[in-house]
């Protein structure tokens, strides 16, 4: 009975290390390659070997890198003391760790549980000061892997991931709040290195407590500090800034009055002042920026002096962008037209578009720069936008003008950003659309579409692709079920390649019913090609047990636009694991626009509230992420637990129909072919929209959020042509 109790007992504390070795809601990182063998076997009967922090040490001390990841896992979730020190060690001295930037980055994570502890802040800083991975670093290490096995390399981007670590440590050391840890941290921002930007972004998210932290004096500080200080946003910088704006080099006087004046002291202005009648053309520079962001009354003249003067041209015509009146309009409109820098120009015409002078309006629709082949574009664009009460009449005479096709594609701009309308407007885009030459009806469908006028489904069956492609795009401004079943429709028997991806736009909404069939979904996912993220989403959306190993390979895709549609789809997946397989997607990922819809993904999942995958997930984000928008939904989706479960959109709806994007892809002398040219055009919410180019170059892009948007264009090979004999 005694030897069946013992029995008993050693099976019970045997289960309760398999238990521990993991984290919970994480999973247990993916071999690397085939089977792999176990660390070397203790000795028999040694059952410590198994358990505990004897066990953890082994693992962190195998050749096999995914068994060191283990072995941090293991001791962070242990959290003793001998375990610590074990954590603490593995960042001081051993090297395999350090080189794996996936095991670096796991390390910052454990470490931080541990952040209000001094040996722990010690590892933590270690980690961010930790070098970037070399060649070497990215090569498989010794193991009993084969060297010929692919799998062993590294995965994603060791630089990238290693810098995410860096920042990760950074933010837990300024989380613990400990007076020796900021500063050391200040210290690292001041000094440069690899770990000067994760420290810039810990303390700018967690600045210090202490009034006199940075110091009373700024005379010694070197320029990049003095930005640094200004980028903080900590008032308590003021002083210092202020001793550094009166500094003797010239660099570091400059820096210090945009960085008072971007921290709103109005004190700068005096200091301004002063320096805008300096020699220098870098003072003078600095002064008119810092009255121009302050608002100052001398700002006018400053930036008027700038644009006058041939050595500060560039940045008084930057800052003639914020700043209006008719004499920056009078110096503006010749420097458009004549200057020898095309960089000047085209910064003259984009202020003269946010200009409210009527002048400013009219030296926009002078013939020398509409017809300049370069800049006509870069000027309508402007005029599209401009705020001048006669703007639109201008526009309208465009439209009926020698430059017709400009200002139509204008008006459309403009009905869709500013929502002014104009008969002639109206009319053009009407005798468009009903014209018998295709290149001229695809202009007009486009804009009778987007401005509401026509349904997209009354022109996607017109025998011109260009046609059919101006619907889908036009469609954009006002989405609803119905064009997106329109869309579908024509989209699964459209021949046309460049055409059935832009019709892929009805994909936007993930396709809930089904329109397009799995091994359609899959093929498009699979393709290459610009509605392949949208293709992902949907075919994400539907996932089961069939698709599982496709979606958890566009999961893992080396597409980071690919990445995050997959993800975007799981959130409304009934696969069963779908929380557990976006945190595992989230734990080394290091593109913050997937992480942020993975994120996103997980807070729409309400229905695995209790799930332990996804809610350590979030804490993770909400405590860790570098990014804002990341932690800031997780943080949403935790203070909403056991809200009702509802259909998740896979992207927010653009209030107002948002903004209009007017892009143009410039030859680069090749033959022109009658393959349209595609793109996708990657949006503030991450959305990628397919498009297509006009036969002029052009694509007007309706229903764009507010944000940053980024062009992708797609691979497209020269034909071939046989070598002449």
């Amino acid at each position: 009975m005694r030897l069946a109790r013992t029995a008993l007992a050693v099976a019970t504390i045997l289960a309760v290390s398999v238990a521990v070795s993991a984290q919970p809601g994480r999973r247990t990182p993916p071999a690397s390659g085939g089977a792999q063998p176990a660390p070397s076997a203790p000795v028999a009967g040694n059952i410590r070997a198994h358990v505990g922090a004897e066990y953890a040490a082994r693992l962190l001390r195998s050749s096999d890198p995914d068994d060191r990841i283990r072995g941090i896992q293991r001791a962070a979730a242990m959290g003793t003391v001998e375990a610590v020190a074990l954590l603490v060690q593995a960042a001081e001295a051993s090297a395999a760790v350090r080189a794996d930037s996936r095991a670096l980055l796991e390390l910052a994570r454990a470490l931080a549980r541990f952040a209000d502890q001094e040996r722990a802040r010690a590892a933590l800083l270690l980690v961010v000061n930790a070098g970037s991975p070399a060649l070497a670093g990215r090569l498989p290490s010794p193991s009993p892997r084969t060297s010929s096995d692919a799998l062993a390399l590294e995965d994603g981007d060791p630089v990238a991931r290693t810098e995410l670590a860096r920042e990760t440590a950074a933010i837990a050391l300024a989380r613990s709040g400990g007076d020796r840890a900021l500063e050391q941290l200040y210290g690292i921002a001041r000094g440069g290195g690899g770990g000067q930007s994760a420290a810039m972004v810990a303390l700018a998210l967690h600045p210090p407590r202490e009034p006199g932290f940075f110091g009373t004096t700024g005379g010694a500080m070197s320029a990049p500090v003095v930005r640094l200080l200004g980028q903080l946003g900590d008032l308590r910088a003021l002083e210092i800034l202020h001793g550094a704006a009166r500094s003797a080099d010239v660099n570091v006087r400059g820096a210090a009055l945009v960085a008072l004046a971007e921290l709103g002291d109005e004190r700068t202005i005096a200091l301004a002042r002063a320096a805008i009648g300096e020699p220098d053309a870098r003072l003078r520079s600095a002064a008119g920026e810092a009255l121009v962001v302050l608002s100052a009354p001398e700002r006018f003249k400053a930036v008027a002096a700038l644009i006058a003067d041939e050595g500060t041209v560039a940045i008084g015509v930057r800052l003639a962008q914020r700043v209006h009146s008719a004499e920056i309009t009078t110096l503006l409109a010749p420097r458009a037209v004549d200057h020898p820098d095309v960089e000047v120009r085209a910064g003259a015409i984009r202020a003269l578009g946010r200009s409210p002078e009527p002048a400013a309006a009219a030296a926009l629709v002078r013939p020398a720069l509409l017809g300049d082949p370069t800049l006509g574009y870069h000027a309508a664009v402007a005029l599209a936008r401009s705020p001048a009460p006669n703007a639109n009449d201008l526009l309208t005479d465009l439209v009926g003008g020698k430059h017709a096709a400009l200002g139509v594609r204008a008006y459309i701009v403009r009905a869709l950003a500013r929502s002014e309308r104009s008969a002639t407007g109206d009319k053009a885009l009407a005798q468009l659309a009903a014209s018998p030459d295709g290149r001229q009806r695809a202009l007009g469908v486009l804009g009778r579409v987007a401005l509401g006028m026509d349904d997209a489904e009354a022109f996607l069956a017109d025998p011109d692709a260009r046609v059919r492609r101006a619907a889908a795009m036009g469609s954009l401004a006002k989405p609803s079920a119905r064009s997106s079943r329109a869309l579908l429709a024509r989209m699964v028997k459209e021949r046309d390649l460049a055409t059935r991806q832009v019709l892929a736009i009805g994909l936007l909404g993930g396709d809930p019913e089904g329109h397009v069939t799995t091994t359609t979904l899959v093929d498009r996912a699979e393709s290459g090609g610009v509605d392949a993220p949208l293709g992902a989403l949907a075919l994400a959306r539907r996932a089961d047990e069939a698709s599982e190993r496709r979606v958890g390979q566009l999961l893992g895709s080396k597409d980071a636009v690919i990445r995050a549609h997959a993800a975007r789809g799981l959130a409304n997946a009934a696969l069963a694991d779908a929380s557990g397989r976006l945190a595992d997607a989230y734990a080394y990922e290091t593109d913050a626009g997937v992480r942020r819809a993975i994120v996103e993904a997980l807070a729409a999942r309400t229905r695995d509230t209790t799930a332990p995958a996804r809610k350590n997930t979030l804490e993770l984000a909400a405590q860790l992420d570098p990014d804002g928008p990341t932690r800031a939904a997780a943080r949403r989706a935790l203070a909403t637990v056991g809200a009702a479960t509802e259909e998740a959109l896979p992207f927010p709806r653009v209030p107002g129909g948002g903004e209009a994007a007017w892009l143009r892809i410039a030859p680069n002398g090749t033959k022109p072919t009658s393959t349209a040219f595609v793109a996708a055009v990657l949006r503030a919410d991450g959305t990628a929209v397919p498009i297509a180019f006009d036969d002029d170059g052009f694509a007007i892009v309706p229903a764009m959020p507010p944000g940053e948007a980024r062009l992708v264009l797609a691979p497209r090979l020269p034909s071939y042509e046989a070598p002449a004999p």
